[in-house]
Protein backbone atom coordinates (compact mmCIF):
# COMPACT_ATOMS: atom_id res chain seq x y z
CA UNK A 1 0.00 0.00 0.00
CA UNK A 2 1.61 3.22 -0.57
CA UNK A 3 0.77 5.90 2.71
CA UNK A 4 -0.86 8.75 0.27
CA UNK A 5 -1.37 10.83 3.55
CA UNK A 6 2.12 11.18 3.85
CA UNK A 7 2.49 11.60 -0.43
CA UNK A 8 0.22 14.48 -0.30
CA UNK A 9 1.06 16.23 2.83
CA UNK A 10 3.15 19.13 1.90
CA UNK A 11 7.14 19.14 3.74
CA UNK A 12 7.53 22.58 1.68
CA UNK A 13 8.66 25.57 4.13
CA UNK A 14 8.68 27.45 0.24
CA UNK A 15 9.85 26.77 -3.01
CA UNK A 16 13.34 25.51 -2.37
CA UNK A 17 13.41 24.30 1.33
CA UNK A 18 11.42 21.44 3.29
CA UNK A 19 10.99 21.56 7.32
CA UNK A 20 11.52 18.65 9.01
CA UNK A 21 8.04 17.57 10.76
CA UNK A 22 9.23 16.83 14.02
CA UNK A 23 5.44 16.94 15.10
CA UNK A 24 4.74 13.44 12.51
CA UNK A 25 6.33 11.92 9.52
CA UNK A 26 10.19 12.42 10.54
CA UNK A 27 12.95 10.11 10.85
CA UNK A 28 13.49 11.35 14.39
CA UNK A 29 10.36 9.45 15.55
CA UNK A 30 11.28 6.39 14.62
CA UNK A 31 12.86 5.48 18.05
CA UNK A 32 9.88 6.03 20.24
CA UNK A 33 7.97 4.54 17.09
CA UNK A 34 9.89 1.09 17.86
CA UNK A 35 9.73 1.34 21.76
CA UNK A 36 5.84 1.89 21.09
CA UNK A 37 5.55 -1.29 18.99
CA UNK A 38 7.11 -3.55 20.68
CA UNK A 39 5.82 -2.29 24.30
CA UNK A 40 2.59 -1.31 23.31
CA UNK A 41 2.81 2.47 24.50
CA UNK A 42 1.44 5.33 22.50
CA UNK A 43 4.55 8.01 22.81
CA UNK A 44 5.93 8.43 19.44
CA UNK A 45 4.75 11.35 16.79
CA UNK A 46 5.13 9.04 13.95
CA UNK A 47 1.48 8.44 12.91
CA UNK A 48 0.43 4.66 13.16
CA UNK A 49 -0.43 4.28 9.39
CA UNK A 50 3.11 3.62 8.38
CA UNK A 51 2.28 0.07 8.97
CA UNK A 52 -0.89 -1.72 7.91
CA UNK A 53 -1.58 -3.87 11.07
CA UNK A 54 -2.44 -1.34 13.53
CA UNK A 55 -3.67 -3.87 16.33
CA UNK A 56 -1.32 -6.52 15.73
CA UNK A 57 1.57 -7.57 18.86
CA UNK A 58 4.69 -7.66 17.51
CA UNK A 59 7.48 -9.59 19.39
CA UNK A 60 10.02 -8.53 16.70
CA UNK A 61 11.10 -5.36 15.10
CA UNK A 62 14.22 -5.63 12.05
CA UNK A 63 15.22 -2.14 11.09
CA UNK A 64 17.26 -1.48 8.23
CA UNK A 65 18.83 1.76 7.54
CA UNK A 66 19.82 2.42 4.54
CA UNK A 67 22.50 5.10 4.06
CA UNK A 68 21.30 7.63 1.74
CA UNK A 69 18.73 5.80 0.07
CA UNK A 70 16.44 8.84 -0.68
CA UNK A 71 13.01 9.26 -1.91
CA UNK A 72 14.40 9.74 -4.99
CA UNK A 73 15.52 6.19 -5.19
CA UNK A 74 11.88 4.70 -4.06
CA UNK A 75 10.68 6.61 -6.80
CA UNK A 76 13.07 5.42 -9.70
CA UNK A 77 12.88 2.08 -8.49
CA UNK A 78 9.17 1.51 -7.42
CA UNK A 79 8.90 -1.21 -10.21
CA UNK A 80 11.78 -3.14 -8.70
CA UNK A 81 10.16 -6.57 -7.73
CA UNK A 82 11.13 -5.93 -3.93
CA UNK A 83 8.98 -2.06 -3.98
CA UNK A 84 6.14 -4.05 -5.85
CA UNK A 85 6.35 -6.79 -3.50
CA UNK A 86 6.08 -4.21 -0.24
CA UNK A 87 3.25 -1.77 -2.17
CA UNK A 88 1.23 -5.34 -2.32
CA UNK A 89 1.82 -6.45 1.05
CA UNK A 90 3.55 -3.52 3.05
CA UNK A 91 3.35 0.05 3.30
CA UNK A 92 5.39 2.84 1.81
CA UNK A 93 5.56 5.84 3.44
CA UNK A 94 7.40 9.29 2.93
CA UNK A 95 9.15 10.63 5.54
CA UNK A 96 11.49 13.68 6.66
CA UNK A 97 14.78 13.86 7.26
CA UNK A 98 16.06 16.07 10.21
CA UNK A 99 18.49 19.27 9.60
CA UNK A 100 21.06 19.11 8.91
CA UNK A 101 20.35 16.33 6.56
CA UNK A 102 23.66 14.21 7.50
CA UNK A 103 24.60 10.81 8.63
CA UNK A 104 26.72 11.74 11.71
CA UNK A 105 22.71 13.36 13.08
CA UNK A 106 20.37 10.66 12.42
CA UNK A 107 22.49 7.54 13.18
CA UNK A 108 23.41 9.40 16.66
CA UNK A 109 19.10 9.65 16.64
CA UNK A 110 18.49 6.04 16.07
CA UNK A 111 20.99 5.19 19.02
CA UNK A 112 20.27 7.33 21.61
CA UNK A 113 16.68 8.50 20.15
CA UNK A 114 17.13 12.21 20.79
CA UNK A 115 16.45 14.40 18.02
CA UNK A 116 19.47 16.21 17.03
CA UNK A 117 19.22 19.48 18.65
CA UNK A 118 18.64 17.35 21.95
CA UNK A 119 21.60 14.82 21.61
CA UNK A 120 23.97 17.76 19.52
CA UNK A 121 26.07 15.42 17.57
CA UNK A 122 24.51 17.28 14.29
CA UNK A 123 27.10 17.36 11.95
CA UNK A 124 30.23 15.72 10.51
CA UNK A 125 32.94 18.66 11.91
CA UNK A 126 31.51 20.94 14.43
CA UNK A 127 33.64 23.07 17.46
CA UNK A 128 33.44 20.87 20.27
CA UNK A 129 34.37 23.95 23.14
CA UNK A 130 35.58 20.93 25.37
CA UNK A 131 38.63 21.04 23.34
CA UNK A 132 38.79 24.15 21.63
CA UNK A 133 38.75 22.89 18.33
CA UNK A 134 36.77 21.50 15.29
CA UNK A 135 36.03 17.49 15.48
CA UNK A 136 34.77 14.91 13.59
CA UNK A 137 32.77 13.38 16.33
CA UNK A 138 31.95 9.98 14.01
CA UNK A 139 35.55 9.35 13.66
CA UNK A 140 36.40 10.36 17.07
CA UNK A 141 38.94 12.94 15.85
CA UNK A 142 40.04 16.45 14.83
CA UNK A 143 38.99 18.19 11.56
CA UNK A 144 42.20 18.68 10.40
CA UNK A 145 42.74 15.12 11.20
CA UNK A 146 40.10 13.67 9.78
CA UNK A 147 41.70 11.22 7.88
CA UNK A 148 43.52 9.87 11.37
CA UNK A 149 40.59 7.80 13.24
CA UNK A 150 40.45 7.83 16.77
CA UNK A 151 43.28 10.73 17.53
CA UNK A 152 41.05 12.79 19.47
CA UNK A 153 42.47 9.37 22.29
CA UNK A 154 45.52 11.86 22.23
CA UNK A 155 43.44 14.85 24.19
CA UNK A 156 42.40 14.93 27.50
CA UNK A 157 38.76 13.50 26.15
CA UNK A 158 36.92 10.28 26.89
CA UNK A 159 33.51 9.66 24.73
CA UNK A 160 31.53 10.19 27.69
CA UNK A 161 32.38 14.13 27.28
CA UNK A 162 30.82 14.48 23.84
CA UNK A 163 28.47 11.67 23.11
CA UNK A 164 25.17 11.78 24.79
CA UNK A 165 25.10 9.94 27.99
CA UNK A 166 21.94 7.94 27.37
CA UNK A 167 21.47 5.31 24.65
CA UNK A 168 18.47 3.59 22.96
CA UNK A 169 19.91 -0.05 23.73
CA UNK A 170 19.46 0.88 27.88
CA UNK A 171 16.24 2.03 27.36
CA UNK A 172 15.22 -1.15 25.15
CA UNK A 173 17.01 -3.00 28.00
CA UNK A 174 15.09 -1.41 30.83
CA UNK A 175 12.11 -2.56 29.23
CA UNK A 176 13.13 -6.38 29.05
CA UNK A 177 13.85 -6.01 25.19
CA UNK A 178 16.83 -7.70 23.68
CA UNK A 179 18.71 -5.52 21.27
CA UNK A 180 21.25 -7.30 18.25
CA UNK A 181 23.15 -4.38 16.22
CA UNK A 182 24.97 -5.62 12.62
CA UNK A 183 27.71 -3.03 11.15
CA UNK A 184 30.28 -3.06 9.22
CA UNK A 185 33.67 -4.10 10.64
CA UNK A 186 35.41 -0.98 9.32
CA UNK A 187 33.95 0.89 12.33
CA UNK A 188 32.97 -1.51 14.34
CA UNK A 189 34.04 -1.32 17.08
CA UNK A 190 34.77 2.55 17.09
CA UNK A 191 35.15 5.07 20.18
CA UNK A 192 31.90 6.17 18.83
CA UNK A 193 29.94 2.94 18.60
CA UNK A 194 31.73 1.44 21.51
CA UNK A 195 29.91 4.38 23.18
CA UNK A 196 26.75 4.65 21.44
CA UNK A 197 25.80 0.85 21.54
CA UNK A 198 26.12 0.36 25.00
CA UNK A 199 23.02 -1.39 26.44
CA UNK A 200 22.66 -3.61 23.36
CA UNK A 201 22.41 -7.40 23.75
CA UNK A 202 25.35 -8.39 21.48
CA UNK A 203 27.25 -6.60 18.46
CA UNK A 204 27.94 -8.33 15.27
CA UNK A 205 30.54 -6.66 12.52
CA UNK A 206 30.24 -8.01 9.22
CA UNK A 207 32.07 -7.98 6.02
CA UNK A 208 29.51 -8.15 3.24
CA UNK A 209 25.78 -7.33 3.29
CA UNK A 210 24.93 -10.83 2.31
CA UNK A 211 26.51 -11.98 5.43
CA UNK A 212 24.70 -9.58 7.77
CA UNK A 213 21.56 -10.16 6.59
CA UNK A 214 22.18 -14.29 6.98
CA UNK A 215 23.30 -13.33 10.63
CA UNK A 216 20.45 -11.54 10.82
CA UNK A 217 17.90 -14.65 10.09
CA UNK A 218 20.22 -17.28 12.25
CA UNK A 219 20.07 -15.10 15.34
CA UNK A 220 16.48 -14.04 14.61
CA UNK A 221 15.20 -17.52 14.60
CA UNK A 222 16.58 -18.75 17.63
CA UNK A 223 14.74 -15.87 20.06
CA UNK A 224 11.55 -16.04 21.32
CA UNK A 225 11.55 -13.17 23.16
CA UNK A 226 10.61 -9.80 22.20
CA UNK A 227 13.52 -8.22 20.16
CA UNK A 228 14.69 -5.78 17.82
CA UNK A 229 17.61 -6.03 15.36
CA UNK A 230 19.25 -2.93 13.59
CA UNK A 231 21.14 -3.25 10.69
CA UNK A 232 23.55 -0.52 9.19
CA UNK A 233 24.31 -0.65 5.40
CA UNK A 234 26.32 2.35 4.08
CA UNK A 235 27.54 1.40 0.52
CA UNK A 236 25.03 2.95 -1.70
CA UNK A 237 25.47 6.48 -0.09
CA UNK A 238 29.67 5.73 -0.37
CA UNK A 239 29.20 4.95 -4.09
CA UNK A 240 26.69 8.43 -4.67
CA UNK A 241 29.09 10.87 -2.97
CA UNK A 242 32.06 9.15 -5.03
CA UNK A 243 29.94 9.12 -8.13
CA UNK A 244 26.89 11.46 -8.14
CA UNK A 245 23.46 9.96 -7.25
CA UNK A 246 23.13 9.73 -10.88
CA UNK A 247 25.64 7.37 -11.67
CA UNK A 248 25.73 3.99 -13.28
CA UNK A 249 27.70 2.97 -10.66
CA UNK A 250 25.10 4.39 -8.00
CA UNK A 251 22.46 2.50 -10.21
CA UNK A 252 24.10 -0.93 -9.86
CA UNK A 253 25.37 -0.86 -6.40
CA UNK A 254 21.08 0.17 -5.55
CA UNK A 255 20.01 -2.37 -7.97
CA UNK A 256 22.52 -4.77 -6.47
CA UNK A 257 20.87 -4.77 -3.07
CA UNK A 258 17.44 -4.54 -4.29
CA UNK A 259 18.19 -7.90 -6.00
CA UNK A 260 19.66 -9.18 -2.62
CA UNK A 261 16.30 -7.88 -0.78
CA UNK A 262 14.19 -10.36 -3.12
CA UNK A 263 16.60 -13.13 -2.95
CA UNK A 264 17.57 -13.56 0.19
CA UNK A 265 15.61 -10.90 2.81
CA UNK A 266 11.93 -11.43 1.73
CA UNK A 267 12.47 -15.73 0.86
CA UNK A 268 13.95 -15.87 4.68
CA UNK A 269 11.00 -13.08 6.33
CA UNK A 270 8.30 -14.72 4.68
CA UNK A 271 8.78 -17.69 7.31
CA UNK A 272 8.82 -15.56 10.66
CA UNK A 273 5.95 -15.17 12.60
CA UNK A 274 5.05 -11.73 14.80
CA UNK A 275 7.74 -9.33 13.20
CA UNK A 276 7.48 -6.31 11.96
CA UNK A 277 10.36 -5.12 9.59
CA UNK A 278 11.35 -1.49 8.70
CA UNK A 279 13.27 0.02 6.12
CA UNK A 280 14.64 4.12 5.73
CA UNK A 281 17.16 6.22 4.82
CA UNK A 282 19.01 8.83 7.48
CA UNK A 283 18.82 10.95 3.93
CA UNK A 284 19.08 11.33 -0.08
CA UNK A 285 21.44 13.24 -2.15
CA UNK A 286 22.33 15.99 -4.31
CA UNK A 287 24.71 16.02 -7.58
CA UNK A 288 27.11 18.82 -6.58
CA UNK A 289 30.58 19.22 -8.66
CA UNK A 290 34.24 19.79 -7.73
CA UNK A 291 34.89 22.33 -10.24
CA UNK A 292 31.62 24.50 -9.15
CA UNK A 293 32.97 24.19 -5.70
CA UNK A 294 32.65 28.42 -3.83
CA UNK A 295 35.67 27.90 -1.55
CA UNK A 296 35.06 31.18 0.50
CA UNK A 297 38.52 31.91 1.99
CA UNK A 298 39.69 32.07 -1.80
CA UNK A 299 36.54 34.06 -3.24
CA UNK A 300 36.16 35.95 0.04
CA UNK A 301 39.63 36.88 1.63
CA UNK A 302 37.98 39.54 4.30
CA UNK A 303 36.18 36.88 6.03
CA UNK A 304 38.97 35.73 8.11
CA UNK A 305 38.63 39.07 9.94
CA UNK A 306 34.96 37.91 11.19
CA UNK A 307 35.55 34.43 11.79
CA UNK A 308 36.35 32.97 15.35
CA UNK A 309 39.15 31.23 16.44
CA UNK A 310 40.14 28.95 19.36
CA UNK A 311 42.90 29.76 22.14
CA UNK A 312 46.04 29.00 19.73
CA UNK A 313 44.76 31.80 17.03
CA UNK A 314 42.64 28.22 14.73
CA UNK A 315 40.26 29.47 12.70
CA UNK A 316 37.12 27.70 13.68
CA UNK A 317 36.63 26.29 10.41
CA UNK A 318 35.53 24.09 8.50
CA UNK A 319 31.91 23.34 9.99
CA UNK A 320 28.81 21.44 8.83
CA UNK A 321 29.47 20.28 5.27
CA UNK A 322 29.07 21.73 1.80
CA UNK A 323 25.73 21.67 1.40
CA UNK A 324 24.97 23.39 5.34
CA UNK A 325 28.64 25.47 5.83
CA UNK A 326 28.08 26.31 9.46
CA UNK A 327 30.55 29.37 10.28
CA UNK A 328 31.36 30.80 13.82
CA UNK A 329 31.54 34.43 13.53
CA UNK A 330 32.53 36.82 16.03
CA UNK A 331 29.60 38.40 17.62
CA UNK A 332 30.26 42.37 16.50
CA UNK A 333 30.57 41.12 12.98
CA UNK A 334 27.80 38.51 12.60
CA UNK A 335 24.92 41.24 11.11
CA UNK A 336 27.76 42.78 8.90
CA UNK A 337 28.96 39.29 7.97
CA UNK A 338 25.08 38.26 7.36
CA UNK A 339 24.34 41.25 5.19
CA UNK A 340 27.75 40.82 3.13
CA UNK A 341 27.26 37.27 2.47
CA UNK A 342 23.70 37.29 1.71
CA UNK A 343 24.37 39.76 -1.19
CA UNK A 344 27.63 37.82 -2.45
CA UNK A 345 26.27 34.72 -2.15
CA UNK A 346 22.83 35.78 -3.68
CA UNK A 347 22.82 33.54 -6.85
CA UNK A 348 24.97 30.59 -5.33
CA UNK A 349 22.81 30.24 -1.56
CA UNK A 350 20.66 31.32 0.92
CA UNK A 351 22.33 32.51 4.34
CA UNK A 352 20.75 32.17 7.57
CA UNK A 353 21.42 33.17 11.14
CA UNK A 354 21.13 29.80 13.32
CA UNK A 355 19.36 31.05 16.13
CA UNK A 356 16.30 32.16 13.50
CA UNK A 357 16.49 28.24 12.53
CA UNK A 358 16.35 27.60 16.12
CA UNK A 359 13.44 29.25 17.11
CA UNK A 360 11.63 28.34 13.66
CA UNK A 361 12.16 24.75 14.72
CA UNK A 362 14.91 23.33 12.36
CA UNK A 363 16.69 21.19 14.80
CA UNK A 364 13.60 20.53 16.97
CA UNK A 365 11.30 21.04 19.49
CA UNK A 366 14.34 21.08 22.59
CA UNK A 367 17.38 22.16 22.23
CA UNK A 368 19.74 20.98 24.76
CA UNK A 369 22.98 23.36 25.96
CA UNK A 370 25.14 20.85 23.77
CA UNK A 371 23.83 21.64 20.99
CA UNK A 372 24.09 25.46 21.62
CA UNK A 373 27.62 25.65 22.37
CA UNK A 374 28.82 23.55 19.20
CA UNK A 375 26.58 25.17 16.47
CA UNK A 376 27.96 28.39 14.14
CA UNK A 377 25.90 31.33 14.30
CA UNK A 378 25.53 31.69 10.30
CA UNK A 379 24.65 29.01 8.23
CA UNK A 380 25.20 28.75 4.22
CA UNK A 381 22.27 26.64 2.43
CA UNK A 382 23.54 26.39 -1.31
CA UNK A 383 21.04 26.24 -4.09
CA UNK A 384 20.93 22.74 -5.75
CA UNK A 385 23.80 21.28 -7.36
CA UNK A 386 25.55 24.00 -5.47
CA UNK A 387 28.35 23.87 -2.96
CA UNK A 388 30.57 26.16 -0.29
CA UNK A 389 33.40 24.95 1.44
CA UNK A 390 36.99 25.93 2.84
CA UNK A 391 39.82 25.34 1.38
CA UNK A 392 43.50 23.80 2.30
CA UNK A 393 45.15 21.51 -0.13
CA UNK A 394 45.50 18.29 0.97
CA UNK A 395 42.64 18.80 4.12
CA UNK A 396 39.83 20.55 3.24
CA UNK A 397 38.90 20.16 -0.63
CA UNK A 398 35.38 19.41 -1.74
CA UNK A 399 36.09 16.19 -4.21
CA UNK A 400 32.64 14.52 -4.26
CA UNK A 401 30.08 14.26 -6.79
CA UNK A 402 26.98 13.61 -4.70
CA UNK A 403 26.66 15.23 -1.47
CA UNK A 404 24.09 16.23 1.51
CA UNK A 405 23.21 18.49 4.69
CA UNK A 406 20.69 20.93 2.76
CA UNK A 407 17.20 21.20 2.80
CA UNK A 408 16.18 20.65 -0.40
CA UNK A 409 13.38 17.98 -1.98
CA UNK A 410 16.70 15.58 -2.96
CA UNK A 411 17.95 15.89 0.89
CA UNK A 412 15.36 15.75 3.23
CA UNK A 413 12.81 13.57 1.75
CA UNK A 414 13.53 9.68 2.84
CA UNK A 415 10.85 6.93 1.89
CA UNK A 416 9.85 4.29 5.33
CA UNK A 417 8.95 0.67 4.27
CA UNK A 418 6.88 -1.52 6.64
CA UNK A 419 6.57 -5.44 6.04
CA UNK A 420 5.18 -7.59 8.77
CA UNK A 421 4.57 -11.54 9.55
Amino acid sequence: MLNKKTFNKNFFLNSQLIKPDYDGYCFANLPTFIIDILTGEKKSKLPIDVISNLLKNYQKVIFFLIDGFGWRFFEKYQNHPFFKFIEKNGVVSKLTSQFPSTTTAHITTIHTGLPVGKHGVFEWFYYEPKIDTIIAPFLYATAYRNNQRDCLKNFPIKPKDIYPQKTFYQLLKNNGIKSFIFQHQQYTPSPYSNWVFRGSTKIFPYKTITEAIVNVFDILSKKKEKSYYFLYFDKIDSISHLYGPSSKQTEEEILTFLDLMVRLFLKNFQKQKEVLFLLTADHGQMEVSPKTTFYLNKKIPKIKKWLKTNKNGQFLVPAGSPRDMFLYIKDEFLDEAFSYLSKKLKNIALVYKTNNLIDEGFFSEKISKDFLKRVGNLVLLPFNNQTIWWYEKGIFEQRFFGHHGGLSREEMEIGLVSLDR
